[in-house]
């Protein structure tokens, strides 16, 4: 359920408590705002998850090539118990896949976290040319 705020009334009770030293300059009063929804919170609590710069370091590296624990702990200088609860987490988010070759673990993006790895990209491009 999301939650919604009529404006006229939102503007009301901020007059009320004193929460503005003038009355807020309101043109719309009769609109209804409306907090984000479960969907969304959900998505940005993955990009939060994501965006940890180890998490997104290793998302970049799978991005480039399928990798085991051991490869991505040595790029990153980085304990493999470390690189590995990390792992679990991206996984929980459905970002990364693992898949037994032989004796090793190997990690791989899923189709959403290429999605999501190439939305950061793309944004990361959008902002170099501001």
């Amino acid at each position: 359920m999301v939650d919604e705020f009529s404006l006229k009334e939102a503007v009301q009770r901020v007059r009320e408590l004193n929460l503005c030293t003038r009355p807020p300059p309101i043109q719309e009063a009769d609109k209804v705002l409306r907090l984000p929804g479960k969907d969304l919170e959900n998505l940005l609590n993955t990009l939060r998850a994501a965006l940890e710069p180890t998490r997104f370091k290793i998302l970049y590296l799978l991005y480039q090539s399928p990798l085991p624990v051991c490869v991505i702990a040595y790029i990153l200088k980085q304990d493999r118990t470390l690189i590995s609860h990390d792992l679990a987490i991206l996984k929980k988010l459905g970002l990364v896949k693992v898949e037994q070759v032989k004796r090793f673990n190997i990690y791989s993006l899923t189709e959403y976290g290429t999605a999501i790895v190439n939305r950061i990209l793309a944004f990361q491009q959008a902002n170099a040319k501001i």
